[in-house]
């Protein structure tokens, strides 16, 4: 158990390191970036961001993650090659087609997704960094499926920098605006792309087999509707915000979205490695299920004390590291970091869905989530504004988590201790209550209530753990796992 924890720690911080490079790097340009930006601008950012992320799912057809299953079960490396080569063409081919469709047209999409139609040229810009983005998640799902979590990394910092140096040339020095921020992620897209490929060259085999097409597509196609109304249910809260309260609202949620970093970052890291990681303790472990089970219980309590963190401290971080106007996103900060903790409980939860064949349950359950946000939408955000947006994000992943276990269970039922969870969820909302119960007091009030809040929430969850008697009895094993280490050398 300790050894298959620190291997999943292992993956996760190769790439949680990557991209925490990449986070923080953002994070402290965001002053820079604000003195450049208004919150209009960061609002039509926002949206520009909803027509790159439907792109992927409609172009590939579901291919990565079929091309991801077959790569991670089969052994024969002429079978891997052939499904490398033929995900690629399927990726390819979509990938234009739908490129080509989507510029002709651009300023409808302007008009009603951005809800300007001055960004047409944007938007095509857009919608090119979106194919390229694409096609270049091939060779990348290749790396995550054998493992290669080193390469990863070093791609995921090459794109860093290949986006980052273009973006501050055309935003500070060219003040081109949100043109820049496009012309940057671009630019970092074509790159990025190009090193992939060639740190994957010799794995792809040119050819396209169509029997192999037609399994992958029977596995894959039922990811798209469920990706797409994940995306959907991600961003809708925020054009919601945008048609009802303008730009500079919306901007405010972005930008307090970036606040967000810590818990994006863990539950993003270790989402990359779970994905192999499961398969692999599915076919190796004498009793993968006790695995998951302890896993899932340290996870909740892990990025909910992120969630806490965040909560309470990411509010002053707004007031330090952005403008005097986008000072009011530091009321958003709990709620919006709120979102990807649900995220990361949703994917978790869902584990043992993927070890299946039968994929139909997928869109079924994207649509659950859906369904509550455009509900809850619209009826918060006329009375809460971008705060009921998040909220009604959050309530959206909740609902797929509750549905995509029920859906797990039937194919490979994992008892997790959802008494002690429960706990963990009451203990971090207490305390993040707290804290924005304190935040209209003096700093000094509020930084000793949160450093106080901060020392409360890991000393009590201790106390959770100890209360479990099954995660009682592992904790003493890696205890003595510990102690006896230094004499067995």
């Amino acid at each position: 158990m300790l050894r298959k924890l620190l291997d999943l720690l292992s993956d996760t911080l190769t790439y949680g390191a990557s991209s925490l490079i990449g986070q923080v790097l953002n994070f402290l340009l965001l002053r820079l970036y604000t003195e450049f930006l208004d919150t209009a601008q960061y609002g039509v950012i926002g949206m520009l961001a909803i027509v790159t992320m439907l792109f992927g799912p409609l172009a590939n057809l579901g291919m990565t993650n079929a091309i991801f299953r077959r790569y991670s079960m089969s052994k024969d490396e002429t079978t891997r090659q052939t499904v490398l080569g033929t995900g690629l063409s399927s990726v390819i081919a979509g990938s234009l087609v739908l490129l080509v469709v989507s510029l002709l047209a651009a300023e409808p999409i302007a008009r009603f997704v951005v809800g300007d139609v001055d960004t047409v040229n944007l938007v095509r810009l857009s919608l090119l960094s979106a194919a390229i983005a694409t096609i270049g998640t091939v060779p990348r799902v290749m790396l995550r499926a054998s493992r290669r979590v080193r390469t990863v990394a070093v791609l995921n910092v090459s794109q860093i920098l290949f986006t980052t140096v273009p973006t501050i040339w055309f935003v500070v020095f060219q003040q081109q605006g949100v043109r820049g921020v496009v012309l940057g992620t671009l630019t970092g897209e074509v790159l990025s792309a190009v090193l992939a490929f060639f740190c994957t060259l010799g794995s792809f085999r040119a050819g396209f087999h169509l029997p192999t097409w037609r399994e992958m597509l029977s596995y894959g196609l039922p990811f798209v509707p469920h990706h797409l109304q994940a995306v959907a249910l991600a961003l809708f809260g925020q054009y919601v915000v945008r048609e009802m309260m303008g730009f500079d609202e919306a901007g405010l949620y972005n930008v307090a979205s970036k606040f967000a970093m810590p818990v994006t970052f863990v539950v993003t890291a270790v989402q990359n490695s779970w994905v192999a990681y499961k398969f692999q303790i599915h076919a190796e472990d004498d009793d993968p299920k006790a695995f998951f089970r302890s896993t899932f219980t340290y996870y909740v309590a892990a990025i909910a004390y992120l969630w806490v963190g965040v909560s309470l401290w990411g509010p002053e971080m707004v007031r330090v590291m952005t403008t005097e106007g986008f000072h009011p996103a530091a009321r958003m900060v709990w709620a919006v970091s709120l979102i990807p903790l649900a995220q990361g409980i949703y994917f978790m939860s869902g584990t043992g869905m993927e070890l299946s064949n039968n994929t139909r349950p997928f869109p079924l359950v994207s649509l659950a989530g859906l369904l509550t946000v455009v509900f809850g939408a619209f009826e918060l955000v006329p009375r809460m504004g971008a705060l009921g947006a998040a909220l009604a994000t959050v309530l959206g992943w909740v609902v797929m988590s509750g549905v995509m276990y029920v859906f797990a269970r039937r194919r490979f039922a994992i008892e997790y201790d959802w008494s002690t969870i429960g706990c963990f969820g009451l203990l971090a909302a207490a305390c993040v209550t707290a804290g924005c119960l304190v935040q209209d007091t003096p700093l000094s009030l509020r930084a000793s209530c949160a450093l106080a809040l901060s020392l409360a929430y890991p000393l009590a969850a201790f106390m959770l753990l100890l209360r479990s008697r099954e995660e009682r009895h592992r904790m003493q094993l890696l205890l003595t796992k510990f102690r006896l280490a230094p004499f067995s050398r």
